[in-house]
């Protein structure tokens, strides 16, 4: 869950960034400011909703007396027409507020709705998603959010979360096996997850106490060999050029998760509409 001051950070930021020096000239000539208004916020297509307390927050930001008149919750799948926010505030607040708004709602909800669409194909076959650290600087708490509520699942925060030996850790070391130990003693209580890019390394570390291997960019086929070697001994993770396309194919292996950077670099806008 995000922090109420992660929340008002952001969107003070985003409000900065969009605001100028002078602020909504257009309304501020136009609109009488002591007139006030309601707003209504409308999905524009079927979507998992999410971001509802940053566009929330970014109304009150410009309106402390804004009043919420109603509201739909993150993490539901809702359809297109779903009035997802209604508030009453000063109408140049409203004005100045919008775009920021409706920008939180749809990159969280594109995030949401995508995750959402990789776990239900997951799902029936016992399998995972997971995502990975290609996030935008700054809002990678929010993009982790994001796809938590669309039911996919949190790999790596940060880079101490746990050990995750790569191939170039591994061509600038005596061995995978040596990694594994060198990491064990470095800290004892961290999970260590290997990436392997063929079977030849997989059959290495076999006899190794590791807690995930990640098949790295392997087809059906080979995964499906990979779990017969792995024979539960540790969690199998699939990853590398994971898409929709061949999603369902992975997950058919019934791999115990699938990881993949699709939740949050590759994502379609959610649209929403604002209406006085």
């Amino acid at each position: 869950m995000l922090t109420k001051s992660y929340i008002k950070a952001q969107v003070t930021t985003a409000l900065n960034e969009d605001l100028g020096v002078f602020g909504d000239i257009t309304s501020q000539a136009i609109i009488n400011p002591e007139q006030k208004s309601e707003a209504t916020l409308v999905l524009k297509q079927d979507a998992v909703l999410c971001g509802i307390d940053f566009a929330i927050s970014t109304f009150k930001q410009l309106d402390k007396k804004t009043k919420v008149l109603s509201q739909k919750l993150d993490g539901k799948f809702l359809k297109k027409g779903t009035v997802v926010l209604k508030v009453k505030a000063r109408t140049q607040s409203i004005l100045a507020a919008e775009r920021s708004a409706l920008n939180f709602l749809g990159l969280m909800s594109g995030i949401a709705t995508k995750a959402y669409t990789f776990a239900k194909i997951a799902k029936p076959y016992g399998v995972k998603i997971f995502s990975t650290r290609k996030t935008i600087v700054g809002i990678r708490e929010l993009q982790k959010y994001a796809l938590t509520e669309g039911g996919a699942n949190i790999n790596r925060m940060t880079l101490d979360d746990f050990f995750f030996i790569k191939d170039n850790h591994i061509a600038n070391a005596t061995s995978i096996i040596e990694s594994i130990a060198q990491a064990r003693i470095f800290y004892p209580k961290k999970k260590i997850t290997v990436e392997v890019d063929n079977i030849k390394q997989l059959k290495e570390i076999l006899n190794e106490k590791i807690d995930v291997v990640l098949l790295d960019n392997m087809n059906a086929k080979q995964i499906k060999e990979c779990l017969k070697l792995v024979n539960g001994k540790f969690k199998c993770e699939a990853s590398g050029n994971i898409k929709l396309a061949n999603l369902k194919s992975i997950a058919q292996t019934k791999v115990d998760r699938i990881s993949t950077g699709q939740l949050t670099h590759s994502i379609e806008n959610i649209d929403f509409g604002l209406e006085l």
